[in-house]
């Protein structure tokens, strides 16, 4: 029983840390967006293509899925009751095929809402910068420096200094986790007025 509890709490750990492009739209609410100026639109739009060139976005998508999915797998290999069950083939195999069919439907998933992310990033910016600026933005982008930064940007997350810090981050969300379910426990019990065990609904 104390060995499916810590895989539990490890698995709903996997799925909180495994969310990274929907954490940011769990939001309460978004208020009403402006509609941004023609111009600015335009010129915005000049701009992600830039940045985000087509020919280049599904080799971006999958290299940073694979930099998220790394640190998520070396964090959850610190966890001792994760890491005596990897001892296991079986287990070690599952699990490796969890996370790759994670990566991959969550890449696929990102690449077939491309056009709508360029089309939400291009309206954001063109609210928040100038003509004048958009077109400082896109003279940086259309040299050397600005093409090799939108090369190296996607796979950033891999470099060994941000892997340590994530890995490290992670870790921490992990320690805490076995109390903070035992305190959403309490507060369910609390709520319900019987142990959870006995609920039905």
């Amino acid at each position: 029983i104390m060995l499916m509890s810590r895989w539990k709490s490890i698995l709903f750990g996997a799925a909180l840390v495994m969310s990274p492009v929907s954490a940011h739209a769990q939001d309460q609410g978004v208020a009403p967006a402006a509609e941004p100026a023609a111009d600015r639109l335009a010129a915005a739009t000049q701009l992600m293509d830039l940045i985000l060139p087509a020919a280049q976005r599904d080799a971006m998508v999958e290299q940073m899925m694979k930099a998220i999915m790394t640190a998520v797998t070396a964090s959850l290999k610190d966890q001792p009751a994760f890491a005596a069950a990897m001892q296991n083939p079986k287990v070690e195999t599952v699990f490796n095929r969890f996370i790759d069919r994670q990566r991959q439907q969550t890449a696929e998933q990102l690449k077939a809402g491309m056009p709508g992310m360029l089309t939400a990033m291009s309206r954001a910016y063109a609210r928040r910068f100038t003509v004048p600026q958009l077109a400082e933005m896109h003279s940086f982008f259309s040299t050397p420096t600005g093409q090799a930064y939108v090369r190296e940007s996607y796979g950033i997350l891999s470099d060994p200094d941000i892997a340590t810090w994530q890995r490290d981050l992670m870790a921490k969300g992990f320690a805490r986790l076995p109390e903070e379910m035992k305190a959403l426990q309490q507060d369910l019990e609390g709520v319900l007025g019987k142990p959870l065990a006995e609920s039905k609904s």
